[in-house]
């Protein structure tokens, strides 16, 4: 037999288990002592049971683990789907400010394709825009003439040239204008300009090429003149 609270097998007639002293209960025929009255061997009582299909073992609890624990929280699929789209924005303004941003190069590299390209829409773009406003208005013209008008006169400067134009060109140093300078260019102007923020005197040579032959250098030492108004670069209206 075996005692009921320890599992200890007793041997002989003795009334308390020689183990823990319990009062004796036999549990005959039992292969595996403690099983179906709650009593597992060692003296550790632990309750088993099945409720609705569910597994409950002392500190387990229905439909789970009642222990505590610490246990991995999944993220909610939106916090991944902001991170994308934050990841995409970023990418984006570093494409921008790396290839696109304005400054002061970008008129006179527009410059270049007005010439070859005879366009007098991009043309226009170089100058201020208070400048062609004040334009329009003393000359009785409306944008499109003004394009026409530029276009011909691109068309008169390279009239001796005929065939494909072609410009190699090179950006060099740029001096900064100071503040006395870009005074006197506002008064120059009559205010026409606007406030003028920022100026560079730029080195700039090229080589001019028609259907692949060389035909017009720049002298050394020319430079071009650029002008920052409401945060865009603009050329020097007399520049053109």
């Amino acid at each position: 037999m075996f005692c009921s609270r320890c599992g200890n097998e007793i041997k002989g007639d003795g009334k308390f288990c020689p183990k823990c002293g319990a009062p004796i209960k036999s549990v005959q025929g039992a292969s595996n002592p403690g099983a179906g009255n709650g009593t597992a061997p060692g003296g550790n009582s632990q309750n088993y049971s099945y409720n609705q299909g569910n597994y409950s073992q002392g500190g387990y609890a229905q439909g789970g683990y009642g222990q505590t624990g610490t246990t991995a929280k999944k993220r909610p699929p939106y916090v991944a789907i902001g991170a994308i789209v934050l990841a995409v924005i970023l990418v984006i303004v570093a494409v921008k400010l790396i290839f696109f941003r304005d400054n002061y190069e970008a008129p006179i590299k527009n410059l270049v394709k007005v010439m070859e390209e005879g366009d007098g829409e991009a043309a226009l773009d170089l100058i201020p825009e208070k400048y062609l406003d004040v334009a329009e208005s003393w000359s009785g013209m409306d944008r499109e003439d003004m394009e026409e008008m530029v276009i011909e006169q691109i068309e008169d400067a390279f009239d001796d040239y005929s065939g494909d134009i072609e410009i190699d060109y090179e950006i060099g140093n740029a001096r900064g204008m100071t503040e006395s300078e870009l005074e006197d260019l506002e008064s120059s102007y009559m205010g026409f300009l606007g406030d003028i923020e920022e100026g560079k005197e730029v080195e700039f040579s090229y080589k001019l090429y028609v259907n692949g032959a060389k035909q017009e250098e720049s002298d050394s030492g020319e430079t071009v003149r650029v002008l920052k108004i409401d945060g865009k670069w603009y050329l020097d209206p007399e520049e053109l």
